[in-house]
């Protein structure tokens, strides 16, 4: 093949979490099938991760060639002299809320667009373009956020012309739904906008986790720009294996709902949590247990305590240990941000749940792309927000039913499209594709 490919990403082992994972996954495909992978990353002694796992560094492909860059790191001052003023994850609203947090808040809308993190692009365009040169690289991937890494590819692009840039966006720019909570001004607001359009437009192809981000993105740009966007949602770093787990039906035990990932009060998960307190105080079911796997703020963490006494916090655990807890589930449960325009929203956890081979549950809207997926693999149901007659029959019927009528060869057919090495192959031939179009 003779492929050589740059990943720039900001996230990437000892890192940890969803946006590690989708290129990391992806990273070791490539290098599995003869392509050169190398990737540029900040030095995690400058790095400003959310979650921090060592063992991920171990899963690196051996043949994949790692390259870092140094700079300031801007949370460090203040983790060190207040750490309650550096948002939680999601930007949850409580742990940000002091005076303090939300004058650091509007400082990074202004002093640092598009992110704080931007403290390593100019380095890192250095870096990457010699990294061009030196290796014959025809390709660089970009992947955000944070949005600064894009700037990182637009620099390179300017740089060497001929270089082919695959921008790759896991969120929204200046729609992420976290975006007005970051104090932007008219002004700032502006200059985000330009930065997010000049990039879109440089790109000679954009890549995104799902439909409507894709949709979202596209409207940004010309309709000279349209066939550049391609959908390549996350997926599953693994070759799932069907195994009836012969899912515990006895009525004297409790029936397990399983959580794995970051919750906010941005998430609103109330309106099940409300409905499972209602089914358990009726008697007439099996009483239904949350076992809640994942990052939390103690505020928030308490609050829930004190509402729900069926469930259970039990902090992070590791990946394995999180896979073996999916798959003893009765059901799993999902939820993304509780947003206006939720449609693009696919939590990570999907593709994770998708590989246990255990009912799903997702607590959105049924024109979410999350829920295309669930009705396109035949995985689970959706929980309409805003609707508890429609919650309450849904925890009814995955109450009262075992099967989802699938054989094992049919479910593992449908997510045939979600696994990286899949995923992988996809890209590599896109990327040809434009480099023939190119020629």
């Amino acid at each position: 093949m003779g492929e050589k490919i740059l990943i720039i990403a900001y996230y990437w082992p000892p890192g940890g979490g969803i946006a590690v994972r989708r290129w990391m996954g992806l990273a070791n495909a490539f290098a599995a099938s003869g392509v050169q992978v190398h990737v540029l990353t900040i030095h995690p002694d400058s790095a400003a991760y959310q979650q921090v796992d060592q063992k991920l560094v171990d899963d690196i492909d051996d043949r994949i060639v790692v390259h870092t860059v140094r700079a300031f790191n801007p949370f460090a001052p203040i983790r060190k002299w207040a750490p309650r003023a550096i948002p939680g994850a999601a930007f949850s609203e409580r742990k940000s809320s002091s005076m303090l947090g939300r004058i650091l808040t509007v400082l990074r809308s202004h002093l640092f667009i598009p992110d704080p993190r931007k403290t390593w692009v100019r380095k890192a365009i250095g870096q990457g373009s010699d990294l061009v040169d030196e290796y014959g690289i025809e390709t660089i991937i970009t992947t955000s956020p944070p949005q600064s890494v894009q700037l990182i590819g637009r620099g390179i692009k300017r740089a060497r012309p001929n270089v082919h840039w695959m921008a790759d966006f896991r969120d929204p720019w200046t729609d992420i739904f976290y975006y007005e909570r970051l104090g932007h001004s008219t002004f700032s607001r502006r200059i985000d906008a330009r930065l997010e359009r000049k990039v879109l437009e440089a790109a000679d192809t954009v890549l995104t986790v799902s439909w409507g981000f894709r949709d979202l993105l596209a409207s940004k740009v010309g309709l000279a720009h349209q066939e550049k966007f391609h959908v390549l949602t996350n997926g599953m770093d693994f070759q799932p294996t069907f195994v009836d787990s012969n899912p515990n039906t006895d009525d004297d035990q409790p029936f397990r709902l399983v959580y794995t990932g970051t919750m906010a009060p941005s998430y609103a998960p109330e309106s099940v949590l409300d409905s499972i307190l209602q089914l358990n105080a009726s008697g007439q079911h099996r009483e239904i247990q949350m076992d809640y796997f994942g990052g939390i703020s103690p505020e928030y963490q308490h609050e829930l305590q004190g509402r729900y006494p069926f469930i259970s916090f039990h902090g992070f655990v590791t990946q394995s240990e999180v896979v073996k807890v999916q798959k003893a589930a009765d059901l799993l449960f999902l939820i993304g941000p509780n947003v206006a325009k939720s449609q693009g929203h696919i939590p990570g956890k999907l593709f994770e749940y998708l590989g246990a081979f255990r009912p799903i549950a997702f607590l959105g809207h049924p024109g979410d792309d999350a829920t295309r997926i669930l009705h396109e693999t035949g995985a689970g149901i959706c929980l309409p927000r805003d609707n508890s007659e429609e919650i309450i029959k849904g925890l009814v019927s995955a109450l009262t039913t075992t099967t989802n009528g699938q054989s094992g060869t049919e479910q593992l057919q449908r997510i045939q499209p979600y696994i990286r090495s899949n995923q992988a192959q996809i890209v590599l031939d896109l990327i040809r594709k434009v480099s023939s179009l190119a020629e």
